[in-house]
């Protein structure tokens, strides 16, 4: 499998924000870096943005292709960017063998050797790796992110076969069901931990409405198929977060206490859910 046998999506913000050593803003060359990285590997990467966004771009790596959302994102969850099955379906459209989706401000440090196995383990499967947080580009160790996913490979006929349509980029619950979707189907799914898929830290973004609307949905999608969780042999806990959410998320209601419990519940269970993804955990060593 050759490394150009890759389709990689993403959508990079217009502007990027991120504190770096003194209080100097490392944003702009944090993401200008992160974009170069993914091409560097030869792969075809594509940014989907809002036709509004395209423009504010500024430079990109040469080879870095920008293609035009589809709307409705900002309606729902209140920001502009893009779907998740937009960007999905952009790199499927490639024909490509491996394809994939990366978070904008994720960075690939990875020599040659490592890119052909995470490439070769994507052929088989889907790879769902975890970042490692630094605090500025040339940061030698830093500390592993367990729980979220913000590259995710697979190779083409898996990603043909999952549903993520109503999640977006920017909000969060995309990288958790992804993984789920694929793992109640019994597809292969390998957590993969990699010093190398780095993320410059800062405060987190979030929007707790985001974060509701995305995880209520996620519950929508795990209802009609609660007994293939169960199947999974997730756990006592994960089978009791799971019917605590299924009960109160999915209807969308707002308010105190609601609102907390979902967020407790919610953190837990996607706990349990990286969990499940471990059992099948694989280390990219460096050569």
């Amino acid at each position: 499998m050759r490394v150009t046998d890759v389709a990689l999506a993403t959508s990079i913000p217009p502007m990027m924000r991120r504190p770096g050593p003194g209080g100097i803003e490392a944003g702009p060359a944090w993401r200008a870096a992160c974009a170069a990285s993914w091409c560097a590997a030869g792969w075809r990467v594509m940014t989907v943005n809002p036709e509004a966004e395209i423009g504010r771009l500024g430079d990109l790596p040469p080879g870095l292709e920008t293609v035009a959302a589809e709307p409705g994102v900002a309606e729902t969850y209140g920001r502009p960017g893009a779907w998740i099955s937009d960007a999905l379906g952009r790199a499927i459209a490639t024909g490509a063998p491996v394809v994939g989706l990366v978070n904008a401000d994720i960075l690939f440090d990875l020599d040659p050797v490592q890119r052909a196995a995470l490439v070769e383990r994507a052929a088989q499967g889907m790879v769902a790796c975890n970042r490692t947080d630094v605090l500025h580009r040339h940061q030698g160790e830093g500390i592993a992110y367990r729980y979220g996913y913000d590259l995710v490979l697979m190779p083409r006929a898996l990603a043909l076969r999952l549903d993520v349509s109503g999640f977006a980029f920017g909000v969060p619950w995309w990288d958790y069901w992804i993984v789920l979707d694929a793992m109640l189907q019994d597809l292969p799914v390998t957590a993969a931990q990699c010093e190398g898929i780095r993320h410059l830290a800062h405060v987190p973004a979030w929007d707790r409405t985001g974060w509701r609307l995305a995880l209520a949905m996620l519950m929508r999608r795990l209802a009609p198929r609660r007994a293939d969780l169960s199947r999974l042999a997730p756990g006592p806990v994960a089978e009791a977060m799971a019917d605590l959410l299924l009960a109160v998320a999915p209807e969308g209601e707002a308010g105190y206490p609601v609102d907390d419990l979902m967020v407790i519940s919610g953190t837990r269970f996607g706990i349990e859910l990286v969990r499940m993804a471990e059992r099948n955990a694989w280390r990219l060593e460096k050569p």
